[in-house]
């Protein structure tokens, strides 16, 4: 039918006219099909093979072609088929046929419009509905993120707080607050839907990085980050996050002036973020930051690690997490060891 459609006039496939022209088609096969019959029928049957028309015509195009398929079927009928046929009759058999005819129509017209009319209503306020549930999924699966980043920060300041605690009873009711903190974090990464869902780390960090400069008043071109390829599960990629915008932050409140440059690697046992600075950068930052005791305590709690290394690239803050589950190694990404 499509294509028939496109071999139609361009005025025939106007949204408007294609309706009428298709009832009209349809009151012609049926007018075509019940003339074949003519010798055998008689006067006999001369309206029902127009159902179907007026039928089809209110279900596909509503109640306007239909009420016109019903009152041109009918004129056909009576006039063409009903005996004596192209002659007025008004005899009370071929009225009470012609009101049945018309009653039923009108009847089917009616029901079959106002049900199609309520499925549409239905279906609309059924894609709005889905588009509302689409948008709160999103903003719960956003919370349940930002709820997560932060209550694995608190979970750290507790672990901090409980190291530097001396009373035996208060450092072990901050572990006990630390390791319920950690729980509802987790409990939440689960209802975020995200567990197995794996995350781009570039991506991820450069989106990260650019939040951490625009927070600090930083323009985005101070973080560089090269591409790695590296994909991380989310619960790793939150963690490495974390610590990776706790470090830039810690940069920034140092003073360093020179670009950073952000490397990544991974192999199946960890997952690790090289921080350099390029140009005529200054070592001391770096050292300064690896040596924070907040930092350092914060990277801990999210079972990363912090450290100076020097490799190919220079000297470089490295920040290591252990992956789960000892995966295979990924083949588009180094290590920076």
């Amino acid at each position: 039918m499509s294509k028939l459609a496109e071999r139609l006039p361009s005025a025939l496939r106007d949204p408007v006219v294609m309706p009428w022209v298709w009832t009209a088609a349809m009151v012609a096969a049926a007018f075509l099909f019940r003339l074949q019959f003519e010798d055998v029928l008689g006067g006999g049957l001369a309206y029902s093979t127009f159902y179907p028309a007026v039928i089809l015509a209110a279900y596909a195009f509503g109640r306007g072609p239909a009420v016109a398929a019903a009152l041109v079927s009918s004129v056909l009928a009576f006039f063409c088929f009903v005996q004596p046929a192209f002659a007025w009759k008004a005899t009370p058999t071929v009225l009470a046929a012609f009101g049945f005819f018309s009653l039923v129509c009108a009847v089917a017209i009616v029901v079959i419009t106002g049900l199609t009319g309520a499925l549409k209503n239905v279906s609309r306020e059924l894609g709005r509905a889905q588009a509302v549930a689409d948008s709160h999924a999103g903003l719960f699966r956003e919370l349940n993120e930002r709820m997560t980043h932060h209550m694995r920060l608190v979970a750290g300041i507790l672990a901090l707080q409980a190291k530097g605690e001396p009373e035996p009873q208060v450092a072990d009711s901050l572990k006990r607050a630390m390791e319920r903190t950690l729980l509802i974090s987790r409990v939440h990464r689960e209802l975020g839907g995200r567990v197995d869902e794996a995350v781009d780390f570039d991506a991820f960090a450069a989106a990260l990085a650019r939040a951490v400069c625009v927070a600090r008043d930083q323009p985005p071109e101070r973080v560089l980050v090269e591409a790695s390829g590296l994909k991380l599960d989310t619960e790793e990629a939150t963690s490495l996050g974390v610590a990776l915008a706790e470090c830039l932050g810690a940069l920034f409140d140092t003073g360093v002036t020179g670009p950073l440059r952000l490397r990544f690697g991974a192999d199946g046992r960890q997952a690790e973020v090289a921080i350099s600075e390029t140009g005529e950068g200054r070592d001391g930052a770096l050292v300064s930051v690896t040596h924070g005791y907040l930092l350092r305590a914060m990277t801990e709690q999210l079972g990363a690690a912090v450290a100076l290394r020097a490799d190919a690239g220079g000297s470089a803050l490295v920040l290591s997490l252990p992956r789960g589950g000892g995966g295979a190694p990924m083949n588009p990404v180094s290590t920076l060891h």
